[in-house]
């Protein structure tokens, strides 16, 4: 049955290229004919008689025959070329190659024509004006009438192409998304599990509660892993556990402060990009009682701004690449905007988009 489909519709296409050549070569024949009968007068010829009009149709068919082989000329040309790199390039090749063609081509048959059909000698056919002028208006109107039907097959092939691009890029940009979020929820789940299996030797209760509000924050996450943006508000209510799960592991030695964002309603962020900041502030910093960490979370000109001191560690092992270069590439495929990163001596700080509801 595929294959069934697949002929019909190479049938199909080639039907409609085909009905398209054979309008091209109607109309050029047409107007050959037409040329041919008003310049017939210049040679004493009565245009009515059956023996001219069996002429004009006859050169008619032809020189429009033979101008219509530039087709193929075309078709070779954009098969070889890169018109999707080159347009402009392609079009001049195009331009060029279409003109000395068609020119080269009347001119051969004016010659051959009015030397065998009419008997004129090479020398008159080359030195009669009315000849010339024939020639030179059926190369004109020839080229005109090409270059129309060329610029018009050329610019839908060029926006063919670069809608083919873009829709390219944009399968490209949604299969990269599709990778990053599903690096999200291992990663989170991993960190998870080393803080429980570490805090399991420390405090049985702690870690029965950590394993608790585990899985109160992993049911955002598996709710929010598909979309692209979130609320605002949703974010931050989720980071709010995510930081009280933290603080168990951490026994309160650090502190957080988030500004109310109820006035921020209409704003996105990209789910779970906050508590990915926050882990990176958590798995690169000393927190103890005596090496106390504060963060502040706030907003300001359309960015949630994440700011934290710095107790840095001196090996905070693999990084497994996931993290703040994640948010980073992720915002760059659902907006223009980019995240900010300020590293100092004292503060780390992390500027998110903040993207405006549609």
């Amino acid at each position: 049955m595929k294959y069934k489909f697949q002929i019909i519709k190479y049938l199909r296409q080639k039907l409609a290229m085909n009905k398209k050549s054979l309008t091209n070569l109607l109309i050029i024949f047409v107007i050959s004919i037409f040329i041919t009968i008003v310049f017939s007068t210049s040679f004493g010829s009565n245009i009515w008689n059956l023996k001219s009009l069996i002429y004009n149709v006859i050169y008619g068919l032809i020189i429009g025959s033979s101008i219509s082989m530039s087709g193929l000329l075309t078709r070779f040309i954009l098969q070889k070329s890169n018109i999707e790199k080159y347009p402009l390039r392609t079009y001049l090749i195009l331009l060029i190659s279409i003109f000395l063609f068609i020119s080269i081509d009347v001119i051969v048959i004016n010659l051959l024509w009015y030397r065998y059909f009419h008997g004129y000698q090479f020398h008159d056919i080359l030195t009669s004006a009315s000849i010339i002028l024939s020639t030179v208006i059926t190369i004109f109107i020839g080229l005109t009438i090409f270059f129309v039907i060329l610029s018009n097959n050329f610019m839908k092939r060029l926006l063919n192409a670069e809608k083919e691009i873009q829709q390219t890029k944009q399968e490209a940009d949604r299969a990269k998304f599709e990778t990053l979020k599903s690096q999200i929820n291992p990663h989170f789940l991993f960190n998870s599990l080393n803080s429980l299996s570490s805090l399991i030797h420390i405090d049985v209760d702690k870690a029965d509660e950590f394993t608790n509000k585990l899985s109160s924050i992993y049911r955002y996450v598996l709710d929010h892993q598909d979309e692209e943006l979130v609320p605002l508000k949703d974010e931050i209510k989720f980071v709010k556990e995510y930081a009280y799960l933290q603080s168990i592991r951490f026994d309160d030695n650090f502190s957080i402060e988030i500004e109310d964002v109820s006035n921020y309603e209409d704003m996105l962020i990209i789910p779970l990009s906050l508590q990915l900041v926050l882990e990176n502030v958590f798995k690169h910093n000393i927190i103890s009682d005596k090496k106390r960490i504060t963060i502040s979370i706030c907003v300001s000109d359309n960015y949630l701004i994440i700011k934290n001191n710095k107790n840095k560690k001196s090996d905070v092992g693999v990084s497994h690449n996931v993290g703040l270069s994640n948010i980073t590439t992720r915002y760059q495929l659902v907006c223009d905007r980019e995240c900010i990163v300020e590293n100092t001596e004292t503060e780390f700080v992390v500027w998110l988009p903040l993207i405006a509801m549609v």
